[in-house]
């Protein structure tokens, strides 16, 4: 009971909802999450370990720089939530403000600091290589 009881605090905050629509679809640096949700980073931090602790991301950690995503088992539950509640979430203008913004910080991979996680999705941490961020 307890594992269902931590997914649904870790989902019953708006703020972690808003961070888990953005690393449903691609893994993100903590910068991003900060930049894309106009956050400082430790409140973003506090959030991404309740999220953690319940199952609902993952992390991948390069170097000094921490990747977020949604863990895989949670996908597909994940998606039917978003599937129930998809004409609310769609005029959300919060959450397509999130979206745009990320998408903006993302696309500035290469021409800052932070190039975003070396590989796709790993299953576990390799050696660390050597990555660049914010």
């Amino acid at each position: 009971m307890f594992a269902a009881v931590a997914f649904a605090y870790a989902l019953a905050d708006q703020t972690r909802w808003r961070i888990a629509m953005l690393v449903a679809k691609q893994t993100l640096c903590v910068c991003e999450l900060a930049d894309g949700l106009r956050l400082p980073q430790s409140t973003l931090s506090s959030h991404l370990a309740t999220m953690r602790a319940s199952g609902v991301v993952e992390a991948e950690k390069i170097d000094k720089w921490v990747y977020y995503r949604l863990a895989p088992a949670i996908v597909p539950l994940f998606g039917m939530l978003r599937k129930q509640f998809a004409d609310s979430l769609a005029q959300d203008a919060i959450l397509k403000e999130d979206r745009e913004r990320t998408a903006e910080r993302v696309a500035l991979r290469g021409q800052t600091d932070c190039l975003g996680p070396r590989r796709a999705i790993p299953p576990k941490k390799r050696e660390s290589r050597r990555a660049v961020c914010c």
